[in-house]
């Protein structure tokens, strides 16, 4: 069976370095009994980009149980083995998912060592299919404000230790402890009142008020039961030797600047799962590079392709792929920004970041990095249930262009009075800080340059290994930054509760007006959708034309690779169901 260990990747990289250095050796991915064969399929394969309009508020969903397809599928078809190669940007910044706050870096390598108590169903593509995961059902009262979940018996923690409505409890109550970065789990706080074990697998949860945001919220990747047994001796989840979790497979080896290796729990609580027998995860972080793997049947899959490559670089994929893989433009699925420190001189003066919001030219971000697919940049994703269409957003100050696709010079001329005001007429020298990975340093440099050329402001890029880029944000030690954000669900209460309020995700500077906070907390509470979208909208006009600590320059597409030999993926909202692998399997 083909299953290279990191060793020999170790080895190979010398070798390879002169070439495209690939994922896991010459060969595809063996099945239980041998290599399948690369077969075309019947369609092919094309890249497909999500329709981004027309879309409606997020319901409660229905209590459903625990899907039985994946299940079912195993244990007729006998589609099993082989370990799959994957291609991830960088290096994991820590194990704590609670801590989490990115994809790439932390959530896709640690999520499959755990598991959630729901989650959303990967055998279909419907937004808000949502399952159990630990749970093997749920009730919700009339007034909805109680969750009442059922636990499996036979569960076990990868110690041995059976799962508990107590981890639960424990689980759910550090997910919103605000003594503790809790970036994205962190998000059901304002729903989330109490929880208790009614017995040793039945768990009730209450909620401050009926939240339907918090179902969805609750079955995205970062919301991971711990063992409370183990967590409670003292030991930091962060660190790789405290790991321990109940998920479809364990991480068993890591080496630095190459990679992750994952075997499958044999003692998976969920019969018939995972397929696969495990997962290496090869660090490669070149565009270049990451094509040649994929081009060369190395990689099989990706974490997140768009880490390292644009769209147009997909694209180029798409086409050499076909009849071999499919490479997926989901979205709107995260935005890219220009992060503003607003505890750092002179961005402390509104002035200077009202300035930045007019100046940088979003149609212009567009046209490098999305080749004309992504949407425009303003607070929300345009043409949805809760934001501006796109007409109404190009007639705003900061998003507004000539006839012929220029910088409006209303625009310019008011940013340049502003600087003035503020006493930098003459522009200042500062710094942009930029991940090495989806094409950060690169936008950053352009976000340089309109600065430059409009406001003399003399920016210099600092391109940064992503996991030391977040040690910098969360220690103040930036100016700017050219980051990003995910979207779990398309819910104003994930952009604004992700990107806001003082502990979001991409809030290193803890910004967040009062005006701001008054609008989220009352919108969460509004059951009527006219008025809830008003407020929505009020948020939207203040953070586009008022103040704000970043400025988005384009909501962009996820973009996943996938080889037609594996079967079973999904597209679900977001980034909801991205590292939910125990459903796929090789074909034979």
């Amino acid at each position: 069976m083909w299953r290279p260990s990191l060793s020999l990747i170790i080895a190979l990289i010398s070798i390879f370095s002169l070439l495209a250095i690939s994922c896991g050796g010459a060969d595809a991915p063996e099945s239980a009994d041998k290599a399948p064969a690369a077969k075309a399929p019947a369609a092919k394969a094309q890249p497909t980009i999500a329709n981004v309009k027309g879309t409606t508020p997020t319901p409660v969903p229905k209590p459903k149980p625990a899907s039985a397809n994946a299940q079912a599928k195993a244990i007729s078809a006998g589609k099993y083995g082989g370990t799959i190669p994957m291609q991830i940007s960088g290096n994991v910044a820590h194990w704590d998912i609670m801590k989490c706050g990115s994809g790439g870096t932390c959530m896709s390598p640690t999520s499959p060592i755990y598991n959630g108590l729901v989650h959303y169903n990967g055998e279909t593509s419907e937004p808000l299919d949502i399952r159990g995961d630990l749970a093997t059902g749920w009730t919700l009262s009339d007034d909805g404000m109680s969750y009442i979940f059922t636990l499996p018996t036979d569960a076990r923690w990868h110690d041995g230790a059976p799962i508990t409505a107590d981890d639960v409890v424990f689980s759910l109550d550090e997910m919103v402890r605000d003594d503790v970065p809790r970036p994205r789990s962190g998000q059901i706080r304002p729903y989330y009142e109490s929880s208790k074990a009614l017995d040793p697998y039945t768990v009730q949860v209450d909620l401050k008020f009926q939240a339907s945001a918090f179902l969805p919220f609750l079955a995205t990747e970062f919301m991971k039961m711990w063992p409370k047994h183990h967590v409670e001796t003292g030991v930091d989840m962060g660190l790789e030797q405290n790991i321990l979790g109940s998920g479809p497979f364990k991480m068993v080896e890591h080496t630095k600047d190459v990679g992750y290796k994952y075997e499958k729990n044999e003692d998976y609580f969920k019969e018939g799962l995972p397929y696969f027998d495990g997962m290496e995860y090869f660090i490669i972080n070149d565009s270049s590079r990451v094509l040649a793997a994929y081009k060369a049947q190395q990689c099989l899959m990706s974490v997140y392709l768009n880490s390292n490559m644009n769209v147009r670089e997909g694209k180029e994929l798409a086409k050499a792929m076909e009849g071999k893989g499919t490479v997926y433009f989901a979205g709107p699925t995260l935005w890219h920004s220009l992060l503003i420190n607003t505890e750092a001189e002179p961005f402390t003066d509104v002035r200077v970041r009202r300035a930045l919001q007019l100046i940088l030219h979003r149609q212009a971000f567009n046209a490098i990095f999305g080749d004309g697919e992504y949407l425009l940049g303003s607070p929300f994703p345009p043409d949805q249930w809760f934001s501006s269409s796109t007409e109404d957003l190009l007639k705003l100050p900061g998003l507004r262009e000539t006839a012929d696709g220029e910088k409006h010079p209303d625009d310019i001329a008011e940013a340049q009075r502003l600087m003035a005001e503020a006493g930098y007429a003459d522009g200042f020298k500062t710094t942009i800080l930029a991940g090495n990975f989806l094409s950060f340093p690169d936008m950053a440099q352009v976000a340089a340059d309109q600065l430059k050329r409009w406001l003399n402001i003399d920016a210099v890029v600092q391109p940064e290994e992503p996991a030391a880029g977040y040690v910098r944000y969360e220690a103040g030690d930036w100016k700017l930054g050219f980051h990003g954000n995910g979207i779990l669900v398309m819910d104003p209460d994930q952009i604004i509760g992700g990107s806001y309020l003082s502990k979001a995700t991409r809030n290193y500077s803890a910004w967040e007006p009062a005006k701001i906070r008054e609008l989220y907390d009352a919108q969460q509470r509004e059951t009527d959708l006219d008025a809830r979208r008003g407020m929505v909208l009020e948020m939207e006009e203040y953070l586009a034309n008022q103040d704000s600590h970043l400025v988005i320059t384009e909501w962009a597409m996820l973009i996943p690779y996938v080889d037609n030999r594996i079967k079973n993926y999904n597209i679900a909202a977001g980034f909801a169901n991205h590292s939910n692998k125990e459903h796929l399997w090789f074909e034979k």
